[in-house]
């Protein structure tokens, strides 16, 4: 191969030139697959929106049933509710400057990691088969 591409191209063209009709007759070539006319554009009537009516009237929706009441939570949950919210008071009261910050401080993050663990621990360990994958609301 040479380095000069011009070089190159001109071999190429030159073996094409080579080449005589007759050694194209041999290849077999299908004509390409006769395309049909596509199919007669649909025409639509312009509306605006106060021509439209609704359709027929369906009446086949049945509510599903109520959800049960609530339940409470429980006295843990309510302990661990109380320890955040503590620890919330007391990081609060050192921020303003209304608690001494050598008392208050510690016991303020560990109160509010304890009700953290706490509402975790409450969490259910598993999920209900079914198409909503253990989501609750």
């Amino acid at each position: 191969m040479t380095d000069n591409v011009d070089d190159e191209f001109r071999e190429i063209v030159a073996q094409l030139a080579d080449l005589d009709e007759d050694s194209l007759d041999d290849v077999d070539v299908e004509p390409p697959p006769v395309q049909q006319a596509p199919p007669a554009r649909t025409t639509y009537e312009l509306t605006s929106p106060r021509s439209w009516s609704p359709g027929p009237e369906i009446d086949d929706f049945v509510p599903p049933p109520p959800l049960p009441p609530a339940r409470w939570p429980s006295t843990i949950a309510w302990s661990g509710i109380a320890a955040i919210f503590t620890g919330v008071v007391l990081l609060g009261g050192v921020i303003l400057g209304w608690l001494a910050g050598s008392w208050a401080t510690p016991l303020g993050f560990i109160s509010m990691c304890g009700g953290i663990l706490v509402l975790f621990t409450r969490l259910p360990r598993d999920r209900d088969a079914g198409p909503d994958n253990g989501a609750r609301v």
